[in-house]
């Protein structure tokens, strides 16, 4: 099921790159620097379909990245959970056992 909705996320998520670059744009900066003023399909309807193709396809990416993070195969338990039971870390060095500090060390100041 994981996998199923993996390659379907990115066979969506290919077609809205497609659809958003095949666009109009909106602002004429085109003109600008000598592009023509209208897009390529011309004023009117087929802007309309691929806004609207947009629209679902981004509902759609929107929806099986949901449902990819909750089925995450790989991923078992509360994240929040298991870093509650993490032993603190210790920011203070050891010296490994049977081994003394250097003299003139810190440790070695508080002793006397």
């Amino acid at each position: 099921m994981y996998y199923f909705l993996l390659v379907l996320f990115v066979i969506v998520s290919l077609l809205l790159i497609i659809v958003v670059l095949l666009q109009r744009s909106r602002g004429d900066v085109g003109t600008a620097f000598g592009g023509m003023g209208q897009g390529v399909f011309g004023p009117g309807g087929v802007d309309t379909i691929l806004t609207k193709f947009t629209y679902w396809l981004g509902f759609f990416f929107m929806l099986l990245a949901l449902l990819l993070a909750l089925t995450n195969p790989s991923r078992k338990g509360s994240l929040i959970k298991d870093e509650t039971e993490r032993p603190p870390k210790s920011n203070q060095q050891s010296i490994p056992a049977g081994k003394t500090a250097p003299s003139g060390t810190p440790s070695e100041s508080k002793t006397r």
